[in-house]
């Protein structure tokens, strides 16, 4: 996996991981705002400058994180990665900080439906021109907040023009939503420090943890809360 090391200082270091269609370039809004710690931003395959490899996405950041305990953040698709290589790894672990990010559908039968939307956007991917597929995806309610800030949007969908549609279809459907397991209980037992983030304009995470204790609202808010909010994730970090 491609890393980008966005800081160097001392500590124990800051490991951040993307949402799909983004790449290690969304964190430098947030490590801006951070003094004197190393931050390594990483590219998940088929985003960025790393491509897509036969191999477990465990295996791979395992392999390509430094070898002492991490900070690690991920946002959205990557912190559901995240959270995967926390259970998998948690001694490698010192905290855990998830932004927007689902611990997993609970019924066959949602993650079913999930799955089924996925193919749809998957199928987007592949066969409109890149830049309607962004539009469209951007367009969603999920992202309602940023409507407000059209240069913000016009930014984004600028930063995902250079990337791989097939492997992004790709990627997409290898880690849906709908493939991942029902993991609240194990997020609720992970013993090491965890931070769960989520905006205030995101009504899908609001209603998911609006009781969770200790977890962070952040005012003003939808779900790209990293791009939106970069000065207020920085302070939680």
């Amino acid at each position: 996996m491609h890393c980008r090391i966005l800081s160097k200082g001392i500590g124990t270091p800051l490991v951040f991981l993307h949402g799909f269609l983004g790449s290690s370039e969304d964190w430098l809004p947030v490590v801006s705002h951070i003094k004197g710690r190393t931050c390594y931003a990483y590219d998940l395959p088929g985003h960025g400058k790393t491509p897509w490899a036969e191999m477990e996405i465990e295996d791979l950041m395992e392999s390509a994180f430094p070898p002492e305990p991490l900070d690690l953040v991920g946002y959205s698709l990557g912190g559901r990665l995240a959270l995967r290589y926390a259970l998998r790894h948690p001694s490698r672990i010192r905290s855990l900080t998830l932004l927007s990010t689902h611990y997993g559908l609970p019924l066959e039968e949602e993650r079913q439906q999930r799955l089924q939307e996925d193919r749809k956007w998957a199928q987007k991917i592949l066969t409109f021109p890149f830049d309607e597929f962004l539009d469209s995806w951007y367009d969603q309610p999920l992202f309602s907040s940023m409507l407000h800030n059209n240069e913000l949007k016009q930014e984004i969908v600028s930063m995902r023009k250079a990337s791989r549609p097939k492997e992004l279809a790709r990627s997409l459907m290898e880690w849906s939503l709908g493939r991942q397991a029902f993991f609240k209980e194990k997020l609720q037992s992970l013993k090491i420090s965890l931070k769960i983030v989520y905006g205030e304009y995101d009504d899908k995470f609001v209603a998911l943890y609006n009781t969770w204790p200790g977890a962070h609202l952040i005012d003003g808010a939808g779900h790209a809360l990293h791009l939106e909010k970069p000065d207020k994730i920085a302070e939680l970090l």
